[in-house]
């Protein structure tokens, strides 16, 4: 024990160097512990267990074992009294709504679709008629596709408002605390068509270049649509602005199960790609031009252009949390190219982490932020690794041929997207499994098909069109991105035909996923030989999928949609009205399929009481009521017994019921913890 104990102490001093690393983990444990709590702390607690750690800091301050301890414990405080805080802050503005139908006024704020392709609205200041009730913050779903309306116009429509929705399932997307934080008050849907009429507020600065923003993205998207089909337009309005709404269902179904979602979403991909490129093309123009390459830096030209495209299209994008993260990387790169230092990788992205976690802390929970960083993480942690045998290798015999070298380069770039797709992708696995419950079988095989299209065609005329659109000759550059989306759609496509291509998975459970990140993060980095010992908390996390039980029953929180297992452990929902979402939701977080022609047909004969089939299904049904496994009796006007006793929570909370030996254990679906503090 002493041993290991003194092996660990050695190779942690060691590891003195990468310290510094570590520091966006522990403030980020400290924000996922904020997000774990069943009941809201006080502030007092937290500002308590602060001072406490200053008064034994200052006593302990000459024990510098004990002080390790402190800032280690110090940092995770930190990051759970950021969140605290912040969500303290907004919840004094939040405004309470109660499910109603009003007629609603307010100024465009910002304007999207949702999954249907419907524009989606989001209303400030947002009144009812009399305008004696504020609604505050509200997104609302039109039954417009298209229209004239612009952001910073005021309208009014009947509209049924209603609270954020929860999680359809246990462990399933938190709605409620995704509005919670976008300030998002209520949601709603049109139920007439939307008016514009005059605005009685004036706006700030802000808002006025929000709008700005905005209204310059929608004519960029208009641009787009106005020259490109839709199948292409689609896909480049999501590749430029961020824009995924217009994009036909089937076409974004094929890029995830072919393992090309990632392209969809303004990552790092596409910020790299277009601040490379501007870099590239300044420095080969005024080489190009030898009075202005002599007079001026071209490396330090190139890189303030680079910073002013990354910066638009930033903006331009959305602001989303990968291309956040992949502009702040991008700034520390240039900005260390015109002061003529080299950017540390590692620490760059470190960097990116603690500003988004500093001024966003509730990314660290969705997937794009978790994803996104992976990737990255990974795709550093191997060049750190092999960037020596890399260059070897592409440096090759300097006796050889152009064309020996030629081929040399051609393969090395293959190569290259074969290894950064296998690496990026083994990294963002464990991720896709937790929160989609999917595994794209086949991404190598698109990737290496996409690549070259994606970095040679799509990207650079992405650029150029963007360059030209102000003066109108965009045109044959938004061509060109259209050929080269429409060949990727068939790439995508092709590959997502292919057997199992989008497998369906259970997620493992959270502690699970907590190794494995821990385990991933502990290998990235380290440095010492002690890093492989990440490798046994991922194996551990990976098993722990064998753990997980699905739920025997599942009810949603209306009550009007009901699931049973049937003999073989599959997941059956009952033929009664519900949500298609939440019917969707079920089954991929219960890796489960919908039933074919056949099953629906008998499972309806069952239902209506005019068949049995206990080899398929244990489930007996009358006019009145369905009882499964003779332990729980469905009553078609919404009620429940289980065991022969009544049980009515499920009508309001939604409700995973489980099977054991003699008991049996419900699970209900809750909220986001923050909204108890205006919904007292």
């Amino acid at each position: 024990m002493k041993s290991l104990l003194f092996y660990i102490k050695e190779e942690f001093i060691k590891e003195q160097p990468r310290w510094f690393l570590w520091i966006p983990v522990l403030f980020g444990l400290g924000i996922v512990g904020y997000f774990q709590l069943s009941t809201e702390i006080s502030i007092w607690w937290t500002l308590g267990v602060i001072e406490s750690l200053i008064i034994l800091a200052f006593f302990c301050k000459h024990q510098i074992k004990i002080l390790y301890g402190i800032m280690i414990i110090s940092l995770i405080i930190l990051g759970f009294t950021n969140i605290q805080l912040q969500s303290t802050y907004l919840s004094k503005k939040k405004i309470k709504t109660e499910s109603q139908i009003s007629y609603v006024s307010g100024m465009i704020e910002k304007i999207d679709y949702n999954y249907r392709g419907f524009q989606r609205l989001i209303l400030m200041n947002a009144k009812n008629f009399e305008q004696d009730k504020q609604f505050g913050r509200v997104k609302i779903s039109t039954r417009q596709k298209t229209s004239d309306l612009k952001v910073g116009q005021c309208v009014e429509m009947a509209a049924k408002i209603m609270p954020a929705g929860k999680p359809v399932i246990i462990g399933g997307y938190q709605f409620d605390r995704k509005a919670y934080f976008e300030k998002i008050d209520a949601n709603g849907y049109a139920l007439s068509w939307v008016y514009e009429i005059d605005c009685d507020n004036k706006v700030g600065l802000k808002e006025k270049f929000n709008f700005f923003i905005d209204n310059l993205r929608s004519q960029i998207n208009g641009r787009i649509h106005q020259i490109l089909p839709a199948s292409e337009a689609g896909i480049t309005s999501a590749i430029v602005a961020g824009e995924q709404g217009v994009i036909n269902r089937k076409i974004i179904q094929n890029y995830r199960d072919s393992g090309l979602a990632h392209f969809l979403s303004i990552s790092g991909l596409h910020m790299t790609m277009i601040a490379g490129l501007m870099f590239f093309f300044v420095r080969l123009f005024m080489a190009l031009i030898p009075p202005l390459a002599l007079r001026y830096d071209s490396k330090k030209t190139a890189a303030i252009m680079a910073i002013l495209i990354s910066i638009f299209y930033l903006f331009i994008s959305g602001v989303q949390v990968p291309a956040q993260r992949a502009f702040i990387m991008n700034l520390i790169v240039l900005l260390g190219v015109l002061i003529g230092r080299k950017a540390i990788s590692m620490r760059t992205i470190c960097w990116a982490a603690m500003f988004i976690l500093i001024f966003n802390p509730q990314a660290i929970i969705g997937a794009s932020f978790q994803m996104s960083f992976a990737a990255v993480v990974a795709l550093i942690a191997f060049y750190e690794k092999y960037a020596g045998d890399l260059q070897h290798f592409l440096r090759g015999n300097p006796d050889s041929g152009k064309m020996v070298k030629f081929f040399r380069y051609i393969w090395a770039y293959l190569i290259g997207i074969l290894v950064a797709d296998f690496i990026a992708s083994l990294a963002t696995t464990p991720f896709a499994i937790y929160h989609f419950n999917k595994i794209a079988l086949y991404t190598s095989l698109t990737n290496l098909l996409a690549g070259p299209i994606i970095g040679l065609i799509v990207m650079p005329f992405v650029l150029l069109a963007l360059i030209l659109m102000p003066f109108g000759l965009d045109v044959i550059p938004l061509k060109l991105v259209g050929w080269g989306i429409g060949l990727i759609n068939d790439i995508t496509a092709y590959v997502a035909a292919l057997p199992n291509s989008g497998y369906q998975v259970l997620s493992m459970p959270t502690w699970g996923f907590a190794l494995i990140i821990m385990g991933g993060l502990w290998l990235c980095l380290w440095n010492m030989p002690w890093r492989k010992w990440g490798i046994i908390a991922i194996i551990v996390g990976f098993l722990s999928i064998f753990t997980v039980k699905t739920p025997d029953v599942m009810v949603d929180n209306e009550a009007s949609l009901l699931a049973v297992k049937d003999e073989k452990g599959d997941l059956v929902i009952l033929p009664a009205r519900g949500n298609y979402f939440t019917k969707q939701m079920w089954l991929e977080k219960t890796a489960n399929k919908k039933l074919d022609k056949k099953e629906q047909q008998k499972l309806y004969q069952i239902y209506k009481g005019k068949k049995v089939d206990k080899s398929w299904l244990d489930l007996e049904c009358d006019k009145k009521s369905c009882l499964y496994k003779n332990r729980v009796r469905f009553y078609k006007d919404k009620r429940m017994e289980i065991d022969g006793k009544f049980f009515d929570t499920y009508q309001a909370e939604g409700a995973s019921i489980y099977f054991e030996k003699e008991k049996i254990k419900i699970k209900t679906i809750r909220g986001f913890i923050g909204s108890r503090y205006w919904n007292r």
